[in-house]
């Protein structure tokens, strides 16, 4: 039997993944550029922030393009509810939802080790990197009361099945900056004396890597499961 191929969940897969392998490109080669690598934990002297607010944004777009007919195949209730989520008091809950997940960030980081005094400036924009990665996404996607089911692990009925693909993708992001960030301590305490050793270059670089390993896995098996499919019918 032929495995089914659906050629739009595919292209929206691969131009989701390839917004992410850009982002962080770009912000390696916008460090490599700049030289003095100091600048990576300042907010107003760095510009990773934006790129990544720009990457993640710019993925939710493709949700949206991509979906742009399938609202219509929610219910009146479902549409209703949907719209609901993106109410002004709603996108108030989703900034309120976004600013506790980064001081939450920053609490763990000063409790793996981060000066709880100094380099306050420092531990917020890793904490703020890491909340783009992770929640904002979904924020973005869903809206306040929508993430909120999300970080909880409820189903959300208004999903339409371009905005589950991302979902699905978004994890990937979560999982790898999370662990790219906790893995780049590890150069921290090592006697090298290289200035990227400095924090949080390499936990914000760390980041980043982690969070392109985890799109790069994801792509392969997005390959993988094309190749799949072309070669199955192929054979029949």
């Amino acid at each position: 039997m032929a495995i089914k191929f659906d050629q739009q969940k595919t292209k929206q897969q691969l131009f989701h993944l390839s917004i992410s392998l850009a982002t962080v490109l770009v912000c390696m080669t916008y460090m490599q550029f700049r030289r003095n690598w100091a600048h990576v934990g300042k907010f107003w002297e760095s510009f990773i922030i934006p790129i990544v607010f720009t990457g993640e944004l710019l993925k939710v777009i493709l949700a949206r393009y991509c979906g742009r007919l399938e609202t219509s195949n929610l219910t009146a209730k479902q549409r209703q509810k949907k719209a609901a989520y993106f109410s002004a008091r709603e996108i108030f809950g989703g900034l309120l939802m976004q600013f506790l997940c980064t001081m939450l960030y920053a609490f763990i980081c000063i409790i793996l080790g981060a000066p709880v005094l100094q380099n306050y400036e420092q531990t917020f924009v890793l904490a703020m990197v890491l909340t783009l990665m992770t929640v904002s996404p979904t924020v973005f996607l869903l809206g306040g009361g929508g993430s909120l089911q999300v970080c909880f692990c409820e189903k959300v009925e208004f999903l339409t099945k371009s905005e589950e693909i991302s979902l699905d993708l978004f994890k990937y992001n979560a999982v790898g900056a999370i662990f790219g960030a906790w893995a780049g301590s590890v150069v921290a305490p090592l006697d090298w004396d290289r200035d990227w050793q400095v924090y949080p270059i390499p936990n914000v670089v760390g980041a980043l890597l982690g969070c392109g390993l985890g799109n790069i896995y994801a792509c392969s098996k997005v390959l993988y499961s094309t190749a799949k499919v072309y070669y199955s019918k192929k054979r029949s």
